[in-house]
């Protein structure tokens, strides 16, 4: 079984002028930042997430970032796509943006691990 941790986001463009307002949603539910609605971000800077997941398989891990707004609705930036496959190591992943001509540009940096199975006890 696979466990992939999200170590952190690096922001290289936000969407608005000011500082984005970012969350992370996997399966349709909110999972970063725990203790808040979201964790402000600017350009150039590289915020420390540390989740760690445990999968039941391989395949595509998708992350989708999103940016909360306060008077509107909240606005899905884009996904990030983590392929889980039998390798091991750190990465990073470029956000894919849902607005083609957004230029909306965010990195996530993550690591994947295998869980061995445990090794039988010789008798």
């Amino acid at each position: 079984m696979p466990t992939v941790t999200i170590s952190s986001i690096i922001c290289e463009l936000p969407q608005e002028t000011d500082k984005d307002e970012i969350y992370l949603v996997f399966k349709g539910k909110k999972i970063w930042p725990r203790d808040q609605k979201y964790q402000k971000i600017d350009t150039d800077e590289n915020l420390p997430i540390n989740i760690k997941l445990k999968l039941n398989g391989k395949g595509w891990l998708k992350l989708e970032l999103w940016e909360y707004d306060l008077t509107s609705k909240n606005d899905h930036l884009g996904t990030f796509h983590l392929k889980v496959d039998d390798s091991e190591g750190d990465f990073s992943e470029m956000l894919t943006n849902i607005d083609p001509h957004s230029e909306v540009s965010y990195f996530l940096n993550w690591q994947l691990k295998q869980d061995k199975a445990p090794e039988p006890i010789a008798e």
